[in-house]
């Protein structure tokens, strides 16, 4: 009776009868599709990570005698060169001069290049029996010499020479420079140092040209702080040493522009707060007088105007289609003598005349010379007064020079003689630069104090004037 209600009632069936069924089918399919071969799937990398693994050390291994066995022959190779190149050698160049041959063994093996086979860098020996007519090369200099092997770094260390190739160092190679450093001058040419034995502290190898700026370094307080520990505020803020402000392989020069405050503020990112909480117009300040100027107190001072791209916001000189303002430069020194800072605006003026311009005449106070700029005092001993600059008579004590950049980053200086900034035919060319009666002139001063006395009189006389007439009038009428 109880069956044939079931199966008699359509909405019993529906409500019980086929969830059921569409659990039970579930289960079924779920059993016999974990039933299908899975366990094959899943073990399949297991297997391939062993076989792996038992290949893989007969992999690195037969890798391991590859690199030995190359390695075993670069040396092999070395030595034969060693074998003559350790003797007291040299070589007859056509300029008269004497090259040595000679190489230490083991300043060379214990070198950066000590696995690295003598034919990559040498590469005119190449594999050829050596020496003989075919290797015996013509060498006009020691300079040409190491200016030919130079390029030979780029091979292994592009991203590096790439870099050398923008600076100053490579600039004043290609001026004709004998000077400049090379590769080689700065990282020796068979004794390369590896990068973990590299000690910036002992100045190597800028000291070996700058040493005079060394020495000022070593006596500031970023080159005490390196050489006592490097303590200044935590680990992770160091003293500057030359590569931190003037780059490593790409060496700038910062003489004028933005870039060595930049480097500066890099450090001391508090700066312009701290400043302003004592210096009147402290951003003015921070933006026209050099760090040094007050930083090394001892230091003699020189007023530097340079043209200023306000449009490529970097100094004229740098950029192409400004070769014009150096050429006018260099015909006023000619002809003069020295440059007029008058002149100098005048010039700005002329070449913006018919067309506008975004080249601008900028001033900023900066120290005399390379050596005062690198010997930072400590922070006690820093400039805090305004009378250091503001004193009648300070223009007329310091140098006056005009800046024009050139290609590769030097910067060529004129010298504007003895002019004096104080001068009213002066004051158009220095109000652009200098605030308003930052420095006092004398004669300005006078023609201000009889501008003002005239001011006073004119209407006292007016009205004296008017009395005497008035009283005249009354006078004559009585």
């Amino acid at each position: 009776m109880m069956a044939r209600t079931a199966v008699g009632n359509p909405a019993l069936t529906t409500r019980v009868v086929l969830p059921a069924l569409i659990v039970i089918c579930c289960i079924i399919f779920s059993g016999v599709l974990y039933a299908q071969p899975q366990a094959d799937v899943d073990t399949e990398p297991a297997v391939k990570k062993a076989q792996d693994a038992i290949a893989q050390p007969a992999a690195v291994e037969q890798a391991a005698e590859a690199v030995d066995a190359e390695l075993e022959a670069i040396l092999k190779k070395n030595t034969r060169c060693l074998r003559c190149h350790t003797k007291d050698k040299s070589k007859t160049l056509e300029d008269g001069e004497e090259l040595s041959l000679k190489i230490h063994r083991d300043d060379y093996n214990s070198s950066a290049h000590g696995e690295i086979a003598c034919v990559s860098c040498h590469e005119a020996i190449g594999n050829r029996r050596h020496p003989s007519k075919k290797t015996n090369i013509t060498i006009a200099s020691e300079r040409d010499y190491s200016l030919e092997l130079n390029q030979s770094c780029r091979k292994c260390h592009d991203k590096k020479f790439t870099q050398y190739d923008g600076s100053i160092h490579a600039s004043l190679v290609a001026q004709g420079s004998d000077d400049a450093p090379l590769c080689t001058d700065c990282h020796s040419a068979h004794a390369v140092e590896r990068m973990r034995d590299y000690r910036a502290e002992t100045g190597y190898p800028c000291k070996k040209c700058h040493e005079n700026i060394y020495t000022a370094y070593t006596a500031s307080v970023h080159g005490s702080a390196r050489l006592t520990g490097n303590e200044i505020r935590d680990e992770h803020i160091q003293a500057p040493i030359c590569s931190d402000c003037h780059n490593s392989h790409g060496v700038a020069a910062v003489e004028i522009g933005d870039t060595l405050r930049s480097q500066c503020f890099g450090c001391h990112e508090n700066v312009p707060l701290l400043h302003s909480q004592w210096l009147p117009n402290a951003g003015k300040h921070l933006d026209i007088v050099s760090c040094a100027v007050c930083h090394a107190p001892f230091a003699k001072h020189r007023f530097d105007l340079h043209f200023y791209d306000n449009e490529a916001q970097a100094p004229v000189g740098n950029q192409e289609g400004h070769e014009a303002f150096e050429q006018q430069l260099k015909l006023m020194e000619e002809e003069q003598g020295s440059i007029d800072p008058l002149e100098v605006w005048k010039l700005i003026e002329e070449s913006t005349k018919d067309a506008p311009s975004n080249i601008s005449l900028r001033g900023r106070l900066e120290v005399s010379s390379g050596i005062w700029a690198h010997q930072i005092a400590p922070k006690s001993f820093a400039v805090r007064t305004c009378d250091s600059c503001h004193l009648p008579g300070h223009r007329q004590r310091m140098g006056i020079t005009v800046s024009v950049p050139q290609a590769g980053g030097t910067v060529r200086k004129f010298d504007t003689g003895a002019v004096d900034l104080t001068s009213v035919g002066t004051d158009d060319s220095t109000s652009k630069f200098f605030g308003v009666q930052s420095i006092k002139s004398k004669l300005l001063d006078i023609m201000a104090l009889l501008a003002f006395i005239a001011g006073i009189a004119i209407p006292v006389g007016h009205y004296t004037l008017g009395q005497m007439i008035k009283e005249k009038v009354e006078m004559g009428e009585e």
